[in-house]
């Protein structure tokens, strides 16, 4: 199943190069990857090759992160997932 995770990383040189490292350790390859970043905040929304390996490596690194099924009709591409996502950001 594919999967895609919205990671949360620490406003810090080398945040981005630790979950890509952490990633590449066990063999996973980064399929999708878009980033948002207003100030000090920001998220990152990826899909890869290993949902199971992913999650083991974000929580590992202890980098908060939530996973969505992109076939699940209530996810994603439900109706007003885009006004949801998009008060999500607003609001942080």
């Amino acid at each position: 199943m594919s999967a895609w995770f919205t990671v949360r990383l620490d406003d810090r040189p080398g945040s981005l190069a630790r979950a890509a490292q952490a990633l590449a350790d066990r063999g996973v390859n980064i399929t999708g990857i878009v980033g948002v970043a207003e100030d000090t905040d920001g998220e990152l929304m990826l899909t890869t090759s290993d949902a199971a390996a992913t999650r083991e490596a974000l929580a590992a690194l202890g980098v908060p992160f939530d996973e969505h099924d992109p076939t699940d009709p209530r996810g994603l591409a439900a109706p007003g997932s885009l006004a949801d996502m998009a008060r999500t950001l607003a609001d942080r």
